[in-house]
């Protein structure tokens, strides 16, 4: 059985917080939904109100997304200790970001619907991003953080505690009483691209960890 639920933002940033809902409805699948990229008004994460993204302006956001994973890390047990690896960035699953009864959730093939989460702007907190040289940053000072994939993206309109952010949570149970935890924090910079971080943490000590980024398809 899968559960699935918006992150609480208590949990990680300060902020207000919120699902983000829409009274606007299309069909899962329609050419309302595949078109709806091109007749809704440019997203501006930097500069949009929270209010403004949860009464209409997420309607910029519905469409199909490719996933890229990485650069990052991932844990493996030896010798009774957890031995970190790098991981490359790759690309993989396509996500559908559509409204279904009045939220905006993201439709995963391997995942099922999650709903999405919001926050407003904050200051990042040090701890909560990536350590640089852990996702392929060595040109960064040491202990420098990294919160989203800037490489990927190209050049930002602003800096990432301009934007408004987007969370994930999706938790599944693998069938022998333990729980894979799949926690995805993205901050938003237009209707185009969202990028942030991933961790997948799950049974035998299970960790992966890395930046992740959505561009429109």
């Amino acid at each position: 059985m899968i559960r699935y639920q918006a992150l609480a933002v208590a949990a990680f940033l300060s902020g207000s917080s919120g699902v983000l809902a829409q009274t606007v409805q299309t069909a899962p699948g329609s050419l309302a939904e595949a078109s709806s990229f091109f007749k809704a008004p440019r997203l501006d994460g930097c500069t949009v109100p929270l209010e403004d993204l949860a009464k209409g302006g997420a309607q910029a956001l519905r469409g199909q997304w490719v996933v890229q994973k990485g650069p990052g890390e991932a844990g493996l047990a030896a010798g009774g200790r957890i031995e970190m690896v790098p991981l490359p960035q790759r690309t993989g699953e396509v996500l559908s970001l559509r409204f279904r009864n009045g939220r905006l959730v993201a439709d995963s093939a391997a995942l099922g619907f999650l709903p999405i989460g919001v926050e407003d702007r904050a200051p990042l907190k040090p701890g909560t991003g990536l350590r640089a040289e852990s996702v392929g940053r060595g040109d960064l000072a040491e202990g420098t953080e990294v919160y989203l994939d800037e490489l990927t993206l190209g050049a930002l309109p602003c800096g990432a505690d301009r934007m408004l952010r987007l969370n994930l949570l999706a938790e599944r149970e693998s069938g022998t009483g333990k729980v894979l935890r799949q926690d995805i924090r993205l901050f938003l910079v237009d209707q185009g691209r969202m990028s942030g971080t991933y961790r997948e943490t799950g049974p035998g000590g299970r960790l992966e960890r890395g930046l992740i980024t959505l561009l429109r398809r």
